[in-house]
Parts: structure tokens; C-alpha cells; sequence
């Protein structure tokens, strides 16, 4: 049997492993043949960790779809789906191996990558779980088959979003709606089909968070925490527009005049896409920015905004309401990372 990965810094098969998890491949030595209960017991936190990391996702698809992938890449290097403790075993090798075994069965790059994106996300959150061992399929030790970025969306740097978000005047009721919306875009992520169909009812408190709910593609709902900026925007445009108390009325609305306060100065039905759009252009011309840049540049923005600063692809797929990560990945750009070179941290 290969050696845990957990042991890959020491051969010693006797090292102590600080989890508590024992592999299998030393489960004859280290449990008494009379004494199956350590056993037992590891491989039911082993099953707790693996049921917790499908749920993290909202979509039965989703888990669906990462749950096929570990049965596949369990069967190809010999584990049974019952005995989940067996994950301590893996090798980057046998990752390595089942991503060949992958492309030589004729599947393309994009979806060898998504599988092994999906055990890298799984290996990440055991991690989180107790799992002390270094994820076997990690890109220091396999490299996933390239895949050509085919999202044409210019992004946005931090800095030029921050002014884009401060465009609108904060003196007049579009103003303060314009605001409110670019805020729930550039902190949502939310498209903006989903953004003009949403109700007043769909912003909620859920314990200490607010939330969007936020329908979309295929009527899949997703719950999207908001950032506080986006909550004291919404909250400013609620009082401005006067309609907190209509939850089945559009969230963002025309004005009738553009001096109008309260329920009054609005029309009832929602802004329009094409309204959005050419407002968003508006104000990049007014910033002098990149005229390339749209609406769905706020949501190529806050993917790669929040990839870079460590969120998992998995949560930025729930967080995008994307069926596929394959999809997400697309929406992520490289931006130039000179400043953050390992050459800066180097000293002899």
C-alpha cells in the first residue's frame, strides 16, 4: 500500500501523525486486531468531513456533479466510497496518474480540470477539517491541464471599481439609487438580469447578515451575503425611494422626474438591462476609464477580486451562481502581480 501523504516530510512509517488520523495502510499495526473502534471512529469523521464538503454548495447539481468526480478518482486508485479514510493515502502521484488516465480516455482539458479542481477543493477543506497532511493535488505538486481563458470582459482594478463605485452623486434620488446598484453588482457579483428582476422582499436580515436573495438562470435561487457598503447603500436608497414597505415591488426603479423623492418620484416597474448598461457606460466615460469596461465588468471584478484575496473556487462558484467551476475559472484574470513577486521577499 503507498505511504500516507501525510508522512511525505518524514519516511519514518512510525512518526505520529498530529491529526489523530491514522492511514490505512498502517491500520493493521497501529489498531489491535480485537480493537476495530479507533477505526471505526476515524472513518466516520472521515465520512462527516466528505458529507460536509458537498454541502457547502446549494445546488443539488453541484453536489451531484463533485460527488460522481470522488467516486470516479476513489475507484481509479482503489478506495471504496465506504471507507473514506482511505483519503489519507493519496499520493500526488496518483493524482498525476488519474489526471492522464482522464485525458487519455479523450476528455478535454477544460473538463480534467474541473475534476481536479473539485479534489483540490476537497483536500482544501479537509485541511479545515483536522487533515493535517499537504493536499495531494495542489498545483505545487500536479499541474492541471491548460486552459485557454476565453472571457473577453475587461476587469477592473480594485482601485478604478472604488472610483466607479463613488461616481454617482449622493445628493439626488437616481444618484443614491445608482449607487445602491453598482454597490450590490460589485459586491454580489450578480448579473444584471438578476439585478433588475430583484424585489424589495429579496433584501432580508438572516441572523446577523443581510442578504440578496437572487434568482437566477434556469430559477435557481442563491442566498448572497451583503457586504456592509452594499447594506448602507440599500438602506439609504430604501429611505430615499420610500419603498421599504412594498416587498413585491421592483428594488430599482426609474424616476419620473429627476428631482423626485419618495415612492412618488418613481415609476413602479423595475430599471430596464439596457438602462443599467448604459448608465454603467456613463460613468466610465465621466471616470475616463477603459471604454471597454460594462456592467459585467463588476461581476468579472468581484470574482477575480475575490479569488486573488483566497476564496475557494468552489464558494466563488456558489457565490456566481455557476452551474460548472469550469465557467467560474473563465471569469477569473490574471492581473499583474510584479509587486507581489517572492523576489521582494528574498534576503541573503
Amino acid at each position: 500500500m503507498p505511504r500516507s501523504s501525510m508522512e511525505l516530510s518524514d519516511p519514518s512509517d512510525e512518526t505520529p501523525l498530529s491529526s489523530g488520523i491514522v492511514p490505512v495502510s498502517r491500520a493493521s499495526r497501529v489498531f489491535p486486531h480485537h480493537d476495530t473502534q479507533a477505526l471505526t471512529d476515524v472513518r466516520a469523521q472521515f465520512t462527516e468531513a466528505v458529507a460536509a464538503w458537498l454541502a457547502k454548495s446549494n445546488s443539488l447539481d453541484t453536489r451531484s456533479n463533485y460527488g460522481r468526480d470522488l467516486a470516479q478518482f476513489l475507484a481509479f486508485i482503489g478506495i471504496p466510497c465506504e471507507s473514506l479514510e482511505g483519503l489519507t493515502t493519496v499520493l500526488p502521484r496518483q493524482v498525476a496518474a488519474w489526471r492522464d488516465s482522464l485525458r487519455e480516455q479523450g476528455l478535454t482539458n477544460s473538463s480534467v480540470r474541473r475534476k481536479m479542481t473539485v479534489l483540490r477543493s476537497l483536500f482544501s477543506y479537509l485541511q479545515t477539517y483536522g487533515y493535517t497532511g499537504p493536499n495531494p493535488a495542489h498545483s505545487d505538486f500536479v499541474e492541471a491541464p491548460s486552459v485557454p481563458r476565453d472571457g473577453k470582459t475587461v476587469g477592473l482594478s480594485p482601485q478604478d471599481c472604488r472610483k466607479l463605485l463613488d461616481a454617482p452623486r449622493a445628493g439626488t434620488p437616481a444618484g443614491i439609487r445608482d449607487r445602491a446598484m453598482l454597490a450590490v453588482l460589485a459586491y454580489s457579483a450578480c448579473r444584471v438580469g438578476e439585478l433588475v428582476r430583484l424585489r424589495v422582499g429579496d433584501y432580508k436580515t438572516t441572523g446577523a447578515h443581510r442578504i440578496l436573495e437572487i434568482m437566477g438562470k434556469g430559477g435557481k435561487e442563491r442566498r448572497v451575503p451583503l457586504h456592509p457598503e452594499a447594506v448602507e447603500r440599500i438602506e439609504l436608497w430604501l429611505d430615499a425611494s420610500g419603498i421599504r414597505d412594498d416587498p413585491d415591488g421592483a428594488m430599482f426603479r426609474p424616476p419620473k422626474t429627476s428631482r423626485g423623492w419618495g415612492r412618488r418620484g418613481f415609476v413602479s416597474k423595475s430599471i430596464t438591462k439596457r438602462s443599467v448598461q448604459l448608465l454603467v457606460e456613463r460613468y466610465v466615460r465621466l471616470l475616463r476609464l477603459d471604454p471597454a469596461v460594462t456592467v459585467h465588468s463588476l461581476r468579472v471584478t468581484a470574482l477575480t477580486t475575490a479569488r486573488e484575496r483566497g476564496s475557494d473556487i468552489i464558494d466563488l462558484q456558489d457565490f456566481a451562481g455557476h452551474a460548472d467551476p469550469r465557467t467560474t475559472l473563465t471569469y477569473i484574470r490574471n492581473r499583474d502581480r510584479l509587486s507581489q513577486s517572492p523576489a521582494y521577499v528574498l534576503k541573503y
